[in-house]
């Protein structure tokens, strides 16, 4: 049975994949303006995803829905994540709407110590994301 459900997952994991490689193209399009976005207080520097497969190492790494919901296909949102020394911290959602953070999650949807400290370095940084808006 054990060995039944490994397959099935790897089955499901490549079919992911997949999916993710054809859906690259629109993503770009859509989201590539905002590629290379990248900011620090020092201790946690936060960059948006750049690609399909990013956000999906990072809802992998961090066990959260942000590439099964498929977050980088609703045209409102921006995906990035929020590290410190290359560990990943948070993942979060932009509204580009509302140019607002909508939510920012560490691992398994929690919250982190640093949650406080990432909204505040998104609001004093949302302008950085604004500007790309009419690049």
């Amino acid at each position: 049975m054990a060995k039944k459900r490994r397959h099935m997952q790897m089955e499901r994991r490549q079919e992911e994949r997949r999916k993710a490689l054809e859906q690259e193209a629109s993503f770009v399009e859509a989201k590539g303006r905002f590629f290379g976005v990248e900011f620090s207080d020092g201790e946690i520097c936060i960059k948006v995803l750049d690609s399909v497969e990013a956000i999906r190492q990072e809802g992998e790494a961090m066990h959260h829905c942000v590439f099964t919901n498929e977050y980088y296909l609703k045209a409102d949102s921006l995906i990035l994540s929020a590290t410190i020394d290359g560990k990943r911290i948070e993942t979060i959602e932009v509204s580009l709407k509302r140019m607002e953070v909508v939510q920012s999650r560490g691992v398994c949807n929690k919250n982190t110590p640093y949650h406080g400290q990432i909204l505040k370095l998104m609001k004093g940084n949302m302008s950085l994301i604004r500007k790309r808006m009419t690049a």
